[in-house]
């Protein structure tokens, strides 16, 4: 049994029972070690390295992954020769004592590969790590003075950039993991601090980190917060209008919905009290912020598309998407599905999404496109267990084993994974990890009957106003340039859809002596409507078209017919004479194109053409 005693230098002290010892790994800044008050030589970067990956993993380590975790993917052919030399050079720096024929204590070999054996709390990430967890107990039962104490211990274990001095693609991706768990810790002890009052303390330190991470909103709402509360209501609009700027310029995006609810809030001169509830960008959240190592030398994949400039009229969809995918009492995979027809924006939403809680899936983000050359989920979850770090000669056959595979790859993990164009459900299944830590963001172009799913999005055409404002920021013009009414009717032409909208307002960016009343009156012209909305290398047509394709006979001879007739909704017996057949055989058939996606049954027994499906069939050879 090891008994582990925390002094209030942070030093740990243990009894294995087979002597006492006092060893002590830092890697929560240069990778340090000491025994007692003496600091151990821990020889090259490298050497360094195997030791920072066996005390961060806390278990045996087997050679190739430390190996790996040095080299990378190509190793010098001496490699596991290197690895074994660091391991018996740093035995004798940790166990001088020890005779040539006596057997190792601190650190061992066995079954192909090396353990350090260290008590958890000798190591500060893992120190780190217990007090954080111990400070959101104390907080969960109301003793907010001794949290803060406890995440104040947490973050004082740290002494820099993590992992400094050290090599490898190891060092390298959890860097980057280990900088956002501490700025994550520090929102929440700061949101402590105003809970507790100490609003004015803090705003010259809530300053400093929102200079240094200008396109963090939760930084920003934290300081607007403190300033507002000690009375500084200029400085605490000033820096809203700091942090718009900073979200415009760099990510053509607006500051979120939290955000400018608590700016409205600061301008109408309402009070901000600790009785008011954080708003839901602070870090009231409480993820687990155990160190995002990667232990077994995976790699953390960053596969997420750019988001889209200008989402409009999304707001609530996704701050409810973020809220179910960072929950912090999940107990199932959190699988976020967003339908919606062709062109309304679903892509958009998702990646607007995945981008704003990436923060909270540090182990990485997978992305795929079923629509695509990756049709087949087991070829999807092929390239997702390649992307994770697994060899492609480990790989196995079969959908059933490579889900099974990419469960077991997950668990625990805390990862995203982003599905564009999921067909049905049997697609969607073997895609899904297994463990609450990870999330799922998926699109379909109609909602899929599954069990799994725990937030189901539809969305639908924009607001009048919406799309207006829509097609003002992408076109890059003022609103005063063009009357209301000529704005209006454009966004109608467009039928509302965000991919029409995004494409009008490139043609006005591309020709710039236009104005919003000739690029409409060009689109009212339905022959050529196609050939004007394309933006960039995306052309609508081709959107509506790989709906329409997929349609057997009977579906596409339908869907012909009704496009002719005038009325703009259809009933099952409007549909029995357009198509001469039974009412029954008529309902049949339209249910099959709204379950393809090509119609919408926004009421029962009434079905509708979306956007601008009606104008493309009408106009397609």
């Amino acid at each position: 049994m090891v008994n582990v005693r925390v002094t209030p230098t942070h030093a740990v002290s243990f009894d294995d029972g087979r002597g006492r010892a006092d060893l002590r790994i830092s890697l929560l800044g240069p990778v340090r070690a000491w025994r007692g008050q003496a600091e151990i030589d821990l020889g090259t970067p490298q050497q360094r390295t195997v030791l920072a990956l066996l005390a961060a993993q806390g278990g045996p380590v087997p050679r190739d992954r430390l190996i790996d975790g040095v080299y990378g993917e190509r190793p010098p052919g001496c490699a596991p020769g290197l690895v074994s030399t660091y391991a018996s050079r740093l035995r004798k720096v940790f166990e001088p004592e020890r005779t040539p024929r006596s057997h190792a204590r601190v650190l061992t070999s066995g079954r192909g590969g090396y353990e350090l054996h260290i008590d958890k709390g000798g190591v500060d990430v893992h120190a780190f790590a217990s007090a954080v967890e111990q400070a959101r107990e104390r907080r969960g039962t109301g003793d907010l003075h001794g949290a803060s104490a406890l995440f104040e211990r947490a973050l004082s274990l740290w002494r820099g950039e993590p992992l400094s001095g050290i090599a490898g693609p190891w060092a390298q991706e959890n860097r980057t993991a280990l900088e956002e768990q501490r700025i994550g810790v520090m929102e929440e002890r700061w949101a402590l601090e105003l809970e507790l009052g100490r609003h004015a303390a803090l705003t010259s330190e809530l300053a400093a980190a929102a200079a240094r991470f200008p396109l963090r909103e939760s930084l920003h709402g934290l300081l607007m917060r403190a300033l507002h509360r000690s009375g500084r209501q200029a400085d605490a609009l000033r820096a809203f209008a700091e942090a718009r700027s900073a979200l415009v310029s760099e990510l053509g995006i607006e500051p979120c919905a939290e955000l400018r609810e608590l700016h409205r809030r600061i301008l109408d001169g309402e009070r901000d009290d600790d009785a008011r509830p954080a708003p839901s960008y602070a870090p009231s959240y409480a993820p687990s912020y155990a160190p995002s190592y990667a232990p077994e030398g995976r790699t953390r994949p960053a596969q997420l598309p750019p988001a889209l400039r200008h989402l409009t009229g999304r707001d609530a969809p996704a701050a409810a998407m973020a809220a179910a995918l960072t929950a912090p009492d999940r107990r199932s995979v959190p699988v976020c599905l967003v339908s919606g027809t062709a062109g309304v924006g679903k892509t958009a939403l998702a990646l607007e999404v995945a981008h704003r809680v990436a923060e909270h899936f540090p182990d990485g983000q997978l992305h795929a496109r079923l629509e695509g050359p990756l049709t087949e989920p087991a070829a999807v979850l092929g390239q997702f267990l390649l992307s994770c770090g697994m060899r492609a000669e480990d790989i196995p056959d079969g959908l059933g084993a490579r889900a099974a595979a990419f469960r077991s790859l997950l668990a625990g993990r805390r990862m995203l994974v982003v599905l564009e164009g999921v067909v049905s459900s049997a697609e969607l299944s073997p895609l899904l990890p297994g463990t609450p830590t990870a999330g799922v963001i998926a699109t379909a172009r109609r909602p899929l009957p599954m069990p799994l799913i725990t937030d189901h999005v539809p969305i639908d055409v924009l607001s009048p106003a919406d799309a207006r404002d829509l097609l003002v920021l992408a076109s890059g013009r003022e609103r005063h340039t063009a009357p209301d009414t000529d704005w209006a009717r454009l966004a109608e032409l467009c039928g509302r859809l965000p991919l029409a909208l995004r494409s009008a307002a490139a043609r006005l960016a591309e020709r710039p002596v236009w104005t919003v009343a000739h690029l409409a009156d060009r689109l009212a012209d339905e022959r050529r409507l196609f050939a004007e909305l394309r933006c960039g290398g995306t052309a609508l047509r081709s959107v509506f078209a790989t709906d329409c394709d997929r349609l057997d006979a009977d579906q596409s001879r339908a869907l012909r017919l009704l496009a002719g007739a005038d009325a703009a909704d259809v009933t099952p017996a409007s549909a029995a004479v357009c198509l001469g057949m039974e009412v029954w055989e008529a309902e049949e058939l339209l249910e099959s194109l709204v379950d393809a996606g090509v119609l919408d049954a926004p009421g029962l027994g009434v079905y509708r053409f979306p956007g601008l499906l009606r104008a493309f069939v009408r106009g397609r050879d």
